[in-house]
């Protein structure tokens, strides 16, 4: 069986029994758990495999085989009703005899405060990673920042060595962690304990595997106070000069901004007003345009962020495109300032693929939790004409039948599919409310994607407060 292999950096238990240090000194003293989607990707039947990994490379438990319908079948894992799994955490890698792809959720279930976080799974690692933005104990509006960077070992037969270089924001090294992580293993750098780096710094890291050969995959978790962004690192081969941002927000009604940050991996500076971030309006508001005010160092990054600049619109929705001289990367951020809900996705390079692929789509379950797609139009000549296939989980929606849309996306525009309201702008009226499945989008022009979830308390009013809200990235293929 051709085999194709999609790792997924997995938290079962953020505070493991084995930690010694106190509590209070982590990025979060919350227990963290996690479920996750997998969606077959292909047009045939998919089967496959999944293991658990703990950080050692030891097995966590017995292996699980799956079976997954074609073109957007699914099934769902959840790691906190599964009893074969001690407490702790670990990684998983996924096995299958077709291209699948997989969401994970991350969560701080039964507690209130909450927090909640989302990605997409990494099907490929790579000898290095680019994580744009990252904090210890840095203060913010929404309470104070720490990142947790995850390195998972891509190999199952060797051990590799890891280096993760901390970069300021003028381009020094702050400092830089290394180790070992065993084949199948993973391993977790919590910065709020990271004790040979101020409180108060910010800035971004490179994770380098320093091995001959060896491959790595890393996730980012970003605390603010109780909210939580999950986003993927960049690997090497990611680096571009334009990038697409599906959805930008700047100080909504409901609080909601959006913030757009920048890596430079150029090799040197980017000169002051070299990058741009080029805005076009959903309805009402005029484009905008907006650069770097000082020059960017290389592996350094640069933020822009309506929380803290008054000079960006107020209540404006769009779409937006990043654009430098030379290779950068870039991700969103978006954050409800007045309730400190958060979540975050990578921003897309250029692409020709026509195939958008959303692993779990909900519509305002009975729990609250419910699903936002928005779909950007690569091109900026021509409108697309999109057909949204939606296909319901045999086991999570066993009554719910398939449902298709046809669409139109302006040139270079979005076009979002709210499933979390009963009806207006955005709204998807064709689903009833319950409806649990994937989506398939098909379009004549290139398209890309994310998807924003929630757990909404105008559904649920029994919900915890904090953090309930999570994004992450679509799928795509020719």
């Amino acid at each position: 069986m051709n085999r194709k292999v999609l790792p997924i950096t997995l938290l079962v238990l953020v505070l493991m029994v084995t930690l010694i240090v106190p509590a209070g000194a982590q990025s979060t003293t919350k227990q963290l758990s996690t479920n996750f989607t997998l969606v077959n990707l292909s047009s045939s039947s998919a089967q496959g495999v999944v293991h658990y990994w703990r950080p050692d490379g030891s097995a966590w438990r017995a292996d699980e085989s799956f079976t997954l319908d074609a073109n957007g079948g699914q099934v769902q894992y959840r790691q906190y009703f599964d009893n074969q799994l001690s407490a702790g955490q670990g990684s998983v890698v996924v096995e299958a005899d077709q291209a699948v792809g997989a969401v994970v959720q991350i969560q701080a279930r039964s507690q209130n405060p909450a927090s909640t976080g989302a990605y997409s799974g990494i099907t490929a690692g790579d000898g290095q990673y680019f994580v744009p933005l990252a904090a210890r104990n840095r203060g913010t509006a929404s309470g104070l920042a720490n990142s947790q960077i995850v390195v998972q070992n891509a190999s199952a037969s060797a051990a590799t060595d890891f280096a993760i270089d901390l970069v300021s924001g003028d381009g020094t090294i702050a400092y830089t962690k290394t180790g070992t992580i065993p084949a199948n293993g993973s391993f977790s750098y919590d910065l709020a304990l990271e004790t040979n780096v101020a409180s108060g710094w910010i800035g971004s890291a490179v994770v380098r595997a320093t091995t001959s050969g060896g491959q790595v995959t890393v996730v980012s978790n970003f605390f603010t106070g109780d909210a939580l962004q999950t986003f993927n690192a960049f690997p090497a081969s990611a680096p571009g000069m334009q990038w697409f941002v599906p959805q930008f927000n700047s100080r909504l009604p409901n609080t909601l901004s959006t913030v757009v940050t920048v890596q430079n991996l150029s090799g040197s500076a980017i000169a002051a007003g070299a990058i741009s971030l080029n805005c076009k309006p959903l309805g009402a508001g005029s484009p905008f345009t907006k650069t770097n005010p000082d020059a960017l160092g290389n592996s350094a990054s640069y933020s822009f962020n309506p929380v803290t600049d008054p000079s960006f619109p107020d209540n404006y929705e769009g779409a937006c495109i990043v654009n430098a001289p030379a290779n950068v990367v870039a991700f969103v951020q978006l954050r409800f300032i007045a309730t400190g809900e958060a979540g975050a996705y990578e921003a897309f390079k250029p692409g020709a693929d026509k195939k958008l692929i959303v692993p779990l789509v909900a519509k305002r379950l009975p729990n609250g939790f419910s699903s936002v797609v928005t779909i950007q139009n690569q091109n900026e000549s021509a409108p697309a004409n999109v057909t949204l296939n939606y296909t319901p989980s045999p086991t999570e929606c066993p009554g719910c039948t398939p449902v298709s849309i046809p669409a139109t996306i302006p040139a270079g525009g979005n076009l979002m599919q709210n499933h979390g309201i009963v009806a207006g702008n955005n709204s998807v009226p064709q689903l009833p409310d319950g409806w649990n499945g994937s989506l398939v989008v098909t379009s004549d022009q290139p398209i890309v994607g994310f998807v924003q979830l929630r757990f909404r308390r105008d559904i649920n009013p029994a919900l915890a407060g904090g953090d309930l809200y999570m994004a992450h990235n679509a799928f795509t293929q020719p």
